[in-house]
């Protein structure tokens, strides 16, 4: 294109005298040579092709994810790499309404696998799940962010029929990183995304071997493979729990009247008592059953005080 500009601005200038045609001639002959030049160098076409090619495919693959500090109502959370993360608190699940869809980091939630999501760990990462109110416990993947404040953890729907509180939707639980595993999976997923990676796996030796097409075989279409189960060995852990009690903690009052002035703001039924710490004061309501710890949590939050949280003892 610069070539046919030069050209055009070269003859205009020119104090020679020429037609229409013959103008119109030397502008397609100079396509012809741009055209015979590009079709010399297949190499450029191919290169092209090639990097389109491996961008749609890293598209498709799941990647190491970790990412930046983000909010939830007001409550800030830092993801981080932290190897000896262990908590107790709430779990919850996720049903049919997530099924098939995409997560923080390009994988695919599914509520038949044994999967979860969390606010802070790594991702891909490996957890150790307890049932703090029957002791059964499983190995899970976590694949995704989730959005509430009130849980620590949400789990797939089959995860909680596993652990055996899916009809009551909410159960105290522990949740404690597996820090080789989840090292293992954060190496398979960024070696998958190795610009190299596709090199290294056809250069390696192997067997000629015929392989059927699973896929071809299962209804793929997003929510109508929802009950699809594909059998896979689960191990299923129990140990022997401590009956805890579930306790909401809300800091930063300024004073006593200003508690007692958002416990009748809210009709406050469950008993409650305060601390004073220094200049400021502290809300502790229970013991409370779960189902009011996530209702109570959820309001104390909406209503400016961030720094709430559900204390297990």
């Amino acid at each position: 294109m610069k070539l046919i500009i030069s050209l055009l601005f070269f003859l205009i200038i020119s104090c020679e005298q020429i037609t229409k045609d013959e103008v119109i001639d030397t502008i397609e002959n100079t396509k012809d040579v741009i055209v015979k030049k590009t079709i010399k160098s297949p190499d450029s076409s191919s290169n092209v092709d090639k990097k389109v090619e491996e961008v749609e495919k890293s598209k498709k693959n799941i990647f190491y994810f970790i990412g930046e500090p983000y909010y939830i109502e007001g409550v800030k959370y830092v993801p981080e790499e932290n190897y000896s993360y262990k908590e107790i608190g709430l779990a919850t699940f996720y049903d049919k309404e997530l099924h098939n869809k995409r997560t923080a980091n390009n994988d695919l939630n599914k509520v038949t696998e044994l999967l979860g999501r969390h606010k802070t760990l790594p991702l891909p990462s490996i957890v150790k799940i307890t049932n703090l109110e029957n002791g059964l416990s499983l190995t899970i993947k976590i694949i995704d962010r989730h959005d509430d404040n009130t849980s620590i953890i949400q789990v797939s729907r089959k995860v909680a029929q596993l652990l055996r509180f899916y009809k009551n939707k909410i159960t105290k639980t522990k949740v404690e990183i597996l820090p080789d595993p989840s090292r293992q999976w954060k190496n398979v997923t960024m070696s998958i995304n190795d610009k190299d990676f596709n090199n290294t796996v056809e250069s390696a030796p192997t067997e000629i071997v015929s392989i059927s097409n699973i896929d071809e075989d299962l209804n793929t279409d997003e929510g109508q493979n929802e009950d699809i189960n594909i059998e896979q060995p689960i191990e299923l852990g129990f140990e022997e729990v401590d009956d805890l009690d579930l306790y909401l903690h809300v800091n930063n009052f300024k004073n006593y009247q200003e508690i007692k002035k958002i416990v009748d703001e809210i009709n406050l039924l469950d008993k409650f008592t305060s601390e004073n710490i220094g200049n400021i004061y502290k809300l502790i309501i229970g013991p409370i059953d779960n189902k009011t710890a996530d209702k109570l949590l959820s309001t104390f939050i909406s209503k400016g005080y961030k720094e709430s949280e559900l204390i297990l003892n």
